[in-house]
């Protein structure tokens, strides 16, 4: 039986849970650029602006939620109500209101305000008010929030020559929460949050994490866990940096990917010739981005939720902030829910640059590490009959080996539901390097498949939906049905969740993938016109199902 112990460093223990800043760069505000696209009140913009119109924020390096400072004026005098709106910075798009903002100006018509920062890349804010009066817009890039772990070697900030673990001898975990990675520029400049807490943890099995101990961020972003003992063999840990909820910020928890850590055996270190030479990992090359494309490059496609009519959402995770996989629903009636995170392999879920994201490894670059199978499932939100849509993307840097399988299912959110799967709903099965994509249902013994050819997951981003009624399914591909199954004996009855999947398995190389749905909704299916009219699926036998 292993037996762990973690000690914390009196200095780390002294340390005040006061949060701090510390990079001078953040403290730089910035300032209005010139609008990149036009805009629904686009003349508007140009007179205002002329007139004296402005709007800056500061800091100018942040994180998704991280508290900002907005300040500038309208150009016109005299106290008004004002109003945040966004642009999301796509063709067709307008400008709306930023849910959660009031305020006014003084009256010169200047103001300023502090707003969590938006964790999409690419969009705009602007402050109006009533009459027309706006300032021009400002343009959004958050940092990425991201943190890496390894076992301290003889300069514990230097990962790249790590320790190795030895039975029953204390080491130490070092974290950067600062990390410059590669094929990932938003991660370059983060802001250091000084106090943050740090939460050790050890892998049970790819849902549950054993809390070893804690730590706190210091000054130069690293942090560390001394006093870290095993016995020998592979364990499996991960370091969660914890919200930050005070001064204004909403900032959510991240987490590491897993790190496999080797624990020798005392008789297996090497004589005292050789003991203690680290393995080098080959060094991170940064990677200058390559067109990296704005978020307001393509118009959105087509949902099903706005051609028939699904609207209001009982739930919508917009991801528009700085959350957390266990923040509640941005909108909607059931604010119940939360992601429940998978990872038996390499992989991770978590939030990125405005969405959901599950990645197979830590480095975006390729190369050996993607195994096993990484899960996203919503948890507290089910039902048995209604309407589920999420926006589907993937992004991947190898075509070597074998694919992950990319699933977006409904499945049983009861355990003694679930049946081994025999029971779940396929929004898509897709993989990377293929242009299939195949969809259906299972119901104990039967199956409704169907597979359709579909671009390439890696250039487009359809949305996918499905429909839930006692007599039907209808499946959907941006805003149109897809397929149909009127067999009342397809639908379980039973409440059902959605839930991402990338499944590989432990022996198998796979090409590095990642997984990004931008939004994920639910409707009841009370509200707007139901669906009956797509093309039939074939109906089988079950033969298999989930171990």
């Amino acid at each position: 039986m292993r037996h762990f112990r973690t000690a914390l460093a009196p200095a780390l223990v002294g340390l005040g849970l006061t949060l701090a800043l510390t990079s001078a760069l953040a403290s730089a505000p910035a300032l209005a650029t010139p609008d990149e696209a036009p805009s629904v009140a686009g003349h508007a913009d140009s007179r205002l602006g002329a007139r004296g119109g402005s709007l800056s924020f500061s800091p100018a390096a942040y994180v998704g939620g991280q508290a900002l400072t907005f300040s500038g004026s309208l150009g016109v005098r005299g106290a008004r109500r004002i109003t945040l709106q966004q642009h999301m910075n796509r063709p067709g798009d307008q400008w709306f209101a930023v849910r959660g903002f009031s305020g006014s100006t003084a009256a010169d018509g200047s103001f300023s305000f502090s707003f969590p920062a938006p964790a999409m890349l690419g969009i705009r804010y602007r402050v109006v008010a009533k009459g027309g009066a706006a300032t021009p817009p400002v343009s959004f890039r958050a940092k990425g929030q991201d943190l890496t772990m390894w076992v301290a070697g003889p300069d514990p900030t230097n990962a790249r020559v790590p320790g190795q673990p030895v039975a029953g001898v204390p080491f130490t975990l070092s974290v950067d929460t600062t990390p410059s990675l590669v094929r990932r520029p938003e991660t370059i400049g983060l802001p250091v949050f000084a106090g943050r807490t740090l939460t050790l943890q050890r892998r049970v099995d790819g849902d549950t994490w054993e809390t070893l101990g804690t730590s706190l961020v210091l000054a130069d972003g690293m942090g560390y866990f001394p006093g870290v003992t095993s016995a020998a063999g592979t364990v499996v840990y991960r370091v969660r940096q914890e919200d930050v909820v005070s001064d204004g910020h909403r900032i959510g928890w991240m987490q590491t990917f897993p790190a496999y850590v080797t624990v020798l055996d005392a008789g297996e270190v090497l004589p005292a010739a050789t003991a203690g030479r680290p393995v080098v990992p080959p060094v991170a090359r940064t990677v200058a981005p390559t067109g990296t494309q704005r978020r307001g490059a393509g118009a959105a496609s087509a949902t099903a939720s706005s051609r028939y009519g699904w609207y209001p959402t009982l739930w919508d995770y917009t991801w528009e902030a700085g959350q957390s996989l266990t923040s509640p629903p941005d909108v909607g009636s059931v604010r119940t829910g939360w992601w429940q995170d998978y990872a038996d392999g390499a992989g991770r879920v978590s939030r990125q640059n405005g969405g959901l994201y599950l990645d197979s490894q830590r480095s975006n670059a390729g190369g050996p590490g993607d195994f096993g199978t990484t899960r996203a499932t919503l948890v507290g939100a089910a039902q048995a009959y209604g309407r589920w849509e999420a926006r589907l993307r993937l992004k991947t840097a190898e075509a070597t080996a074998r694919d992950f399988a990319v699933l977006v299912e409904l499945v049983p959110e009861r355990a003694e539901d679930y049946a081994c799967g025999r029971r779940n709903i396929t929004l898509a099965q897709v993989a990377a390097h293929s242009s299939a994509m195949s969809f259906g249902v299972k119901a104990d013994t039967r199956q409704w498949t169907r597979t359709r050819t579909v671009p390439s997951l890696v250039h487009t981003s359809p949305a996918v939906a499905v429909e839930v009624a006692p007599d039907h399914i209808t499946w959907f591909w941006d805003g149109k049905p897809i397929g149909t199954v009127k067999d009342r004996a397809a639908v379980s009855g039973v409440p059902m969740t959605l839930r991402f999947s990338m499944v590989g398995d432990q022996t198998s190389e796979h090409n590095q993938t990642g997984v990004v749905s931008d939004w994920q909704r639910g409707f009841a299916l009370g509200r707007g016109r139901q669906v009956r009219s797509g093309p039939a699926l074939q109906a089988g036998t079950l033969t298999t199902c989930e171990s």
